[in-house]
């Protein structure tokens, strides 16, 4: 009779809890592992990607979109852009160089128009960016020498107060020495 005790404590994981009359799902399927997204990030808000923080979500933006923000008066001031007028200009010379040498060594019109066309592009674009370049050095270059100069001109300021501060020292010192010699003429008899 102690081992039927015994053997009823001990509940098979596959029998049901008392009062129930089929056994739970888990027994007929056992669940391995539990699949996660791990696409979602602990940053994610509830609706999904692409919200905003007011739980919004940005429209859709297409090329046509992006057309319509591009005005007529862009192009009419393009020349007043930093550096363009320098690449446009550089673009135009190769250009003519390049095609005009091509055609005239005897390449067919269209083909050196072609190769006008991809040298304008490629030296303007080039001469676009280095000119980009030689300014951001040289906001560089004048962010560094204001620098100096603000070292310098507190370094010469406190030289300054160091004198200022040294003469009056010795001024003060020649007139406590003054005074001194004043004291000592005149003494009670």
């Amino acid at each position: 009779m102690a081992d039927d005790k015994g053997a009823k404590r001990q509940s098979h994981p596959a029998d049901p809890p008392p009062g129930a009359t089929a056994p739970p799902d888990h027994v007929d399927k056992p669940k391995i592992y539990e699949v996660f997204d791990g696409t979602s990030t602990a940053n994610g808000l509830p609706e999904g990607f692409g919200q905003n923080s007011a739980g919004r979500r940005p429209p859709n933006l297409s090329l046509t979109d992006a057309v319509k923000t591009v005005k007529i008066e862009d192009f009419k001031n393009i020349h007043t852009y930093p550096c363009v007028r320098e690449g446009l200009l550089s673009g135009i010379g190769g250009a003519f160089a390049i095609g005009g040498t091509r055609m005239l060594f005897g390449t067919p019109i269209v083909r050196a128009c072609n190769w006008a066309a991809g040298t304008f592009c490629l030296i303007g674009i080039g001469s676009y960016e280095f000119c980009l370049q030689k300014r951001r050095l040289e906001k560089i270059n004048m962010k560094r020498a204001v620098e100096i100069i603000d070292r310098k001109k507190a370094q010469k300021e406190a030289e300054a107060e160091q004198k200022r501060a040294e003469r009056r020292r010795r001024k003060e010192e020649e007139e406590a020495a003054i005074e001194a010699r004043k004291r000592s003429n005149w003494k009670f008899w």
